[in-house]
């Protein structure tokens, strides 16, 4: 024995001495079945076996529970080079193997290149009874990682002969466990591990989990299958040996009731896939703002809430209850079907038909390319899409019924079928939350409650250049509120403020809806004596709590007698204003208007004397130097025109907005140069429509 063989015979001796089952071990092992049984849970209800033989020790062959183990089958039976106890953790040991003494097996000589040891064969005969074979299996071993590409390979083999099956093994039998998409490479841990088609590999090497396997190494959940003859009568052979000696184990892991006799079929689960460029879509149990029940126009309904709790419930469609097995909205989800064919057809070009029934209609509601399925040569399965458009007619709730039949090699024929339900979109509505007032700093919450659609949703904030959004956020829950600016370019607050928003909802649909928000503001204000206008400037619809001067109440409280006033009604502890009077002598002085959430805002009011003279002296002494004609606040647009005693316009102006109080001549010609003393004519077009006229006389003083 050379000295790679003594150091695996000593690390041999140590796992014996002291191997114990930990009893926090979840993979649990049993060797008290007979073969027979072992073929019986490992075959399918429709197999027929017969002539179940075993080769090998008794502690070779058994069955497994993967109880939150880290195999890749929950229960099935187990086939070992060694002891099959072995396959349960945690994975403390340095080499864990057992050598039964048992002898080589020539076929698995040839797969494995390499002299084998220990072989274990559970065999038997069975009938197809339908045209294909397959089965579910992992291989693992304690060989991994250190003996990869050394003279080690253990190896297995699931070797199968009958009739149409021409191979190159022992009775002219083909070896099922094959490395998917290699062309017929065997597994063996020479062929799957971390370097060679590692996809199909799991490293266990060093696992502290305590419910992880002894094995060092494992495959994923692999399948083996074949093309079979219906009615005739094959062969298997499920085998497994140590390869270069007979010292640490492997094991194959077969899955309970996984052999069987495959046959065409057509996957009813219709799983929803995204269209229209989403790439995911939500689905209802973690979508927001969906409905349990849809509800349409019609008087139609559809319980999704239900239906998606329990997918097997049938539920009422057009007047019938039908089992449905997936639900698709217009323009936003398809559902998507595989359809498959015996291998026995591989080679042939191959139109299937689906038969369809049901309310919708084809062409119309779904695509008209959807009832049939071309198969070219060396395809097997094909996915076909029930594709569905928003076409904009309220429908209500309508299904589609898909069957396909195939006949089977067996001169059976196979049916499948399923239903999918059509819904109307889901249009997204909201409800603006109530906006409370703005902060001291001039910025206010803005958002929208109770929202319905299919979310979660994304959203672009717009407007003018102020509405800049506080807070970014690319998802609503069940509502949404983000802090926007209420204050203009130059800083001051702005008495009224649009918010547009889009919102885009799970199909890619998206709404648009605006939100106002207006507030009571005042600015520097002009009136004439003796007159009364509307208070404040902007927005006085909007209630207000109350108006100040001097921190006194100009509402409630004592007026300033014949300088100013102010009108306003209650509504409740509120206040809506009307008018601000002034009196009969001249007054300015600083009020304070308080909105109904506290914030201030300040402006200077003038009462002015607004008589209009006749005679005006501009030469510039600060005395007289202009013509004004005042109290002109809140009408914007009005115009004062000055005509010379030819009839002839020598001056023209015009108020811009509403805040302007009055309009001025002093005394110039529209391009600049002095006009001449005289007599002149003025005329006021108030934009209301009142008109006023007069003579003013010019003098210039020297």
């Amino acid at each position: 024995m050379n000295s790679r063989h003594l150091s695996r015979s000593f690390a041999l001796l140590g796992v014996l001495f002291v191997w114990t089952l930990s009893i926090q071990a979840q993979i649990t092992t049993d060797n008290s079945l007979t073969p027979e049984e072992l073929v019986t849970l490992l075959v399918g209800p429709d197999v027929q076996v017969s002539n179940v033989t075993f080769t090998g020790t008794a502690t070779q062959r058994g069955t497994f529970v993967n109880n939150n183990g880290n195999l890749p089958i929950g229960e099935g039976i187990v086939l070992s080079t060694g002891d099959l106890s072995f396959l349960v953790g945690p994975n403390n040991q340095s080499g864990a193997g057992m050598n039964v003494g048992g002898g080589a097996y020539p076929d698995l000589n040839t797969l494995s290149g390499v002299n084998t040891f220990d072989a274990a064969v559970l065999e038997f005969d069975f009938v197809a009874t339908g045209d294909s074979l397959s089965f579910n299996y992992s291989f693992c071993s304690e060989e991994y990682n250190e003996y990869v590409g050394g003279g080690v390979n253990d190896t297995f083999g699931l070797f199968l002969d009958g009739p149409g099956i021409n191979g190159t093994f022992s009775n002219a039998s083909v070896n099922l466990a094959i490395v998917p998409g290699s062309g017929g490479t065997p597994v063996s841990i020479n062929t799957v591990n971390l370097d060679s088609f590692s996809e199909f590999y799991t490293n266990n090497d060093n696992n502290p989990d305590p419910n992880a396997t002894q094995m060092d190494g494992i495959t994923v959940l692999l399948e083996a299958g074949s093309v079979l003859q219906c009615g005739e009568t094959y062969h298997i052979r499920l085998c497994i040996a140590d390869g270069g000696d007979g010292i640490l184990d492997s094991a194959v892991l077969l899955e309970a009731g996984s052999f069987s006799a495959g046959s065409v079929d057509l996957n009813a689960d219709a799983v929803p896939l995204a269209a229209d460029g989403l790439q995911n879509i939500v689905p209802y149990e973690d979508a927001i703002g969906l409905p349990a029940v849809f509800a349409y126009g019609n008087g139609e309904s559809f319980p999704y809430g239900a239906w998606s709790a329990d997918n097997g419930i049938s539920v009422e469609v057009d007047g019938q209850l039908v089992q449905i097995d997936a639900v698709v909205i217009e323009g936003c989800n398809d559902a998507q079907f595989t359809v498959v064919r015996p291998e026995v057809e591989i080679d042939l070009l191959d139109t299937l038909y689906l038969n369809l029934a049901g309310s919708a209609l084809l062409g119309l509601d779904y695509s008209d390319s959807f009832n049939e399925v071309i198969m070219t040569p060396g395809q097997i399965e094909s996915d076909i899409t029930l594709g569905v458009v928003d076409d904009g007619v309220a429908e209500g709730v309508e299904f589609v019924e898909i069957t396909f039949e195939y006949v089977n090699g067996c001169g059976e024929t196979v049916v499948t079928s399923s239903r999918v339900v059509i819904l109307d979109p889901l249009p997204v509505e909201v409800t603006p939350m109530t906006a409370p007032c703005q902060t001291l700093d001039g910025t206010q919450m803005l958002g929208y409650d109770n929202v319905t659609g299919y979310g979660p949703f994304r959203y672009v904030w717009g407007g003018n250049v102020w509405n800049n959004a506080w807070e970014d956020a690319s998802e609503w829950t069940t509502s949404f509120d983000s802090i926007f600016s209420v204050l203009d370019a130059e800083g001051e607050l702005v008495p009224e403020l649009t918010v547009a928003i889009e919102v885009i909802d799970q199909c890619g649909k998206v709404y648009d809806f605006e939100q106002q928000v207006r507030f009571p503001i005042i600015f520097d204000d002009e009136i004439c004596l003796d007159d009364r206008q509307d208070f404040p400037a902007l927005n006085g619809d909007v209630f207000i709590e109350d108006v100040r001067y001097n921190g006194a109440s100009l509402i409630t409280g004592t007026p300033l007698g014949n300088l100013l006033r102010v009108d306003a009604s209650p509504v409740g502890d509120r206040y809506k204003l009307n008018e601000i009077i002034s009196g009969t002598e001249p007054w300015e002085g600083v009020i304070t208007l308080v909105d109904t959430c506290g914030y201030e805002t300040e402006a200077t009011i003038k009462v002015r004397d607004c008589v209009i003279p006749n005679v005006f002296t501009p030469n510039n002494d600060a005395s007289n130097d202009n013509f004004r004609i005042r109290g002109l606040t809140g009408f914007g647009g009005s115009q004062l025109l000055v005509y010379n005693r030819n009839g002839t316009v020598v001056f023209k102006d015009e108020t811009l907005n509403d805040t302007e109080f009055e309009l001025v001549w002093g005394g110039r010609y529209a391009n600049g140069d002095l006009a001449p003393e005289g007599t002149y004519q003025w005329v006021l077009l108030r934009s209301d429509g009142y008109k006023e006229s007069g003579l003013l006389t010019l003098v210039r003083k020297l």
